[in-house]
C-alpha cells in the first residue's frame, strides 16, 4: 500500500512539473455579466500606444526600410515591383477590413454580446505531424471594435494567435502572435513565445512588420487578408445558424 501511495505521489508530482510550464496567457477575470469589451487574455490586445499612433506616409506609398533592399542600380526595377505589390496587398487588407465591419453590423443585430469583441477559432487540431514533431495546435482570430464617430463599430485591433504543443513532450510549446493596429496596416507587431525564450525580450522595443524584408511583408499581408476572409465566412455561418435555430424553434409544436 505504501508503494502504491508513493507511486501515485510521484506521478502527481511529475504531472505538476509538466503542466506548470504552459504558454503565457496573462488572463484577467471576466466581468460577471454583459459582453466582453476586449479579450481576457492580455496577449490578445493591442496595448502599444506607440504602434497605434505611428504615422503612415501621406503619399500612400508602403513603408520600406532603407536597408530592406540593396543600393545596386540594377535593383531599382525590383524595388518598384515590390512597392507595387505591397500597395496592392495593403489595399486588399483595407477592403477586407471594410467588408468585415459591414458584416459585423449585421452580426451584432442578432448577437449583441459580440458588439465590442469577437473571437473566431480558425483551427483546432488535436494531433498532427509538423516538422518531425507530433503536436496539437490552435489558431484564434481576435477582433476588437470601438464605436466610430458615425456610431458604427470600427475595427481597432486584430490579433492572430497561433499555439502549438508537442503531444509527447508537453513542456515544449510555441505561441506566435501578430497584432494589426488598424488603420495602420503595416504596423503589425510580431511577438513569439516559446518554452525557452521569447521575442522581443522584456524591455526591448516591439518588432513591427514594416521593419522586416519586403518579401516577409507580402507573405504577412496575404495571411492577414486570408484570415479576414475566413472571419467573414465564420460570421456568415453564425448568421445562418441563428436563422436556422429560429426557424426550428416551434417546429415540434406543429409536428402532429
Amino acid at each position: 500500500m505504501l508503494r502504491r501511495f508513493g507511486t501515485g505521489l510521484l506521478a502527481a508530482t511529475f504531472a505538476g512539473v509538466v503542466y506548470a510550464q504552459t504558454p503565457p496567457a496573462k488572463t484577467e477575470p471576466a466581468p460577471a455579466a454583459g459582453p466582453n469589451k476586449e479579450s481576457p487574455d492580455r496577449l490578445r490586445r493591442c496595448l502599444s500606444e506607440d504602434t497605434r499612433t505611428a504615422q503612415v506616409p501621406s503619399d500612400g506609398r508602403p513603408i520600406m526600410s532603407e536597408v530592406a533592399l540593396g543600393n545596386n542600380p540594377q535593383e531599382k526595377q525590383y524595388r518598384e515591383e515590390i512597392e507595387r505589390l505591397l500597395t496592392i496587398e495593403i489595399a486588399n487588407v483595407k477592403k477586407a477590413v471594410q467588408d468585415v465591419e459591414q458584416k459585423h453590423k449585421r452580426l451584432i443585430q442578432l448577437y449583441p454580446r459580440l458588439t465590442n469583441y469577437n473571437e473566431i477559432i480558425l483551427e483546432d487540431v488535436p494531433g498532427a505531424w509538423r516538422e518531425g514533431d507530433y503536436v496539437n495546435s490552435k489558431k484564434v482570430l481576435s477582433l476588437t471594435y470601438a464605436v466610430g464617430t458615425d456610431g458604427a463599430p470600427k475595427l481597432t485591433c486584430l490579433v492572430m494567435d497561433s499555439m502549438t504543443r508537442n503531444v509527447y513532450y508537453p513542456d515544449q510549446w510555441t505561441r506566435k502572435l501578430m497584432r494589426l493596429y488598424y488603420p495602420n496596416v503595416q504596423m503589425v507587431e510580431l511577438e513569439t513565445h516559446r518554452h525557452n525564450f521569447q521575442l522581443p525580450r522584456a524591455g526591448q522595443p516591439s518588432i513591427t512588420l514594416e521593419g522586416t524584408s519586403p518579401e516577409i511583408q507580402l507573405r504577412a499581408l496575404r495571411l492577414i487578408y486570408l484570415n479576414l476572409r475566413t472571419a467573414m465566412y465564420s460570421m456568415d455561418m453564425l448568421i445562418a445558424a441563428y436563422y436556422d435555430k429560429r426557424n426550428r424553434k416551434n417546429e415540434w409544436q406543429i409536428n402532429l
